[in-house]
């Protein structure tokens, strides 16, 4: 329970700060007046996430050596706390100011999300992942959406500069309430990890850039785990974009005002809690390929009826099939990512999945958003997106989920993989 709570608690941040509020109004506030204003925001998340890009391996492989995954943890849900309660400092023209604190908080948020995520081998049995998988990723959109419900009376008349001054509110409040709601996490969670000493003259940054050399040998091993990142990084960057734009595109293309846009992320929100739930209960069942190619089926369906279809009232209903296949993509991909890992390499493993992670919500956001910029047209980047999830449709036929449990006993022979 200490495990599904952190889900609770970060998706606060997640929903509110980098899907429905805090990018609308960087867009109408912060950047007012600019063309490139959802450029701009894009890039943010590219700097963001690009630089979690960069360490988590490192970070993955320290924790592991030093059994500090929820030291780790600790520090990067404090650091996102403090970043995000400082954007009410942030007002009209702040641009500078108001990139880096999000830059910051993002980069912890998304650190703090491959930590929690590589506790899932320890928590959970291989024929039970896709359910807690999808445990948390459920109660975590219902977080989510009583973070929601919070913000409603400081963003329902508006997401604009008239009301700048209420939005900012809802700033500390999402800190606030990440802050209480992961306590639970550190009180509870426990980590059966055992800390390895150091030899004379090693550090654990050498220990860890080491590790990673090491990983990406003993990925050699690992094939259909490595051939799953690879398909991951290409379908995850049109998530990331979805994730990333949902709210801007909501009111640009969908005409949805602030209240109708409140209403659809609360549905949205209970769409992809029951996703999440539903097919963890599908992929246990059926196997992991078949549940992520029936959701990547879903999105692209939805997106083709995005684009076909304007309007506030098809932007609702489609909008909320997006919401149940967003849920079910990420719980599917955490938990499919915890079977083929052996669980000594836990962290490492998911550090390595977290680059392709932070990777594509680098790349998939920055190109929506240059292809808005470059075509005035944020339904033509739509399109865009549409390319990523075909292409992950077909590239998991490439992955072969047996077969890579039975890689994973390479390293743990003790360990019942294939159930």
């Amino acid at each position: 329970m200490g495990w599904c709570l952190f889900d609770f608690a970060n998706s606060a941040f997640a929903t509110v700060i980098v899907t429905v509020v805090y990018s609308v109004y960087f867009v109408n506030v912060v950047a007012a007046g600019r063309p490139d204003a959802p450029f701009l925001w894009s890039i943010g998340t590219f700097i963001s996430y690009g630089f979690v890009f960069l360490v988590s391996p490192l970070l993955g492989a320290m924790a592991d050596y030093s059994a500090g995954k929820k030291r780790f943890l600790f520090v990067s849900y404090l650091a996102c706390v403090i970043f995000t309660a400082l954007l009410f400092f942030v007002g009209q023209g702040d641009i500078l100011a108001g990139l880096a604190l999000f830059i910051l908080a993002n980069i912890a948020f998304a650190i703090g999300e491959n930590f929690i995520s590589s506790f899932l081998p320890e928590i959970a049995a291989p024929e039970e992942m896709g359910r807690i998988s999808g445990y948390g990723w459920a109660i975590g959109y219902f977080g989510g959406l009583f973070s929601l419900v919070l913000c409603y009376p400081f963003i329902s008349a508006g997401l604009d500069a008239a009301h700048a001054g209420r939005i900012r509110w809802v700033y500390p409040i999402i800190a606030g309430f990440f802050a209480l709601a992961g306590i639970p996490t550190f009180l509870w969670l426990r980590s059966r990890q055992k800390a390895q000493s150091l030899s004379p003259g090693d550090t654990y940054i050498g220990i860890g850039f080491r590790r990673i050399f090491s990983t990406l040998r003993l990925l050699k091993r690992h094939s259909e785990l490595a051939k799953f990142m690879v398909v991951f990084l290409v379908f995850n960057c049109g998530t990331a974009a979805g994730i990333v734009f949902a709210s801007i595109y909501a009111q640009q293309e969908g005409g949805l005002n602030s209240a109708q846009l409140m209403l659809f992320f609360i549905e949205a929100q209970l769409a992809a809690a029951v996703g999440a739930f539903l097919f963890g209960h599908f992929q246990d069942r059926w196997g992991t390929r078949p549940a992520l190619q029936a959701i990547l089926l879903l999105w692209t369906l939805t997106i083709l009826g995005l684009y076909w279809l304007p309007g506030s009232g098809w932007f609702i209903l489609l909008g909320n099939l997006l919401g149940l296949g967003m849920g079910s993509i990420q719980a599917a991909s955490r938990a499919l990512v915890g079977m083929l890992s052996p669980v000594e390499k836990s962290a490492e493993f998911f550090g390595f999945w977290g680059l392709f992670w932070k990777l594509s919500n680098a790349i998939g956001p920055l190109l929506f958003g240059w292809i808005a910029y470059r075509s005035g047209s944020l339904r033509s980047a739509l399109l865009g997106v549409l390319v990523f999830f075909v292409a992950g449709f077909f590239g998991m036929f490439l992955v072969d989920e047996k077969r890579g449990r039975e890689q994973a006993l390479l390293d743990h022979p003790e360990d019942s993989r294939l159930g």
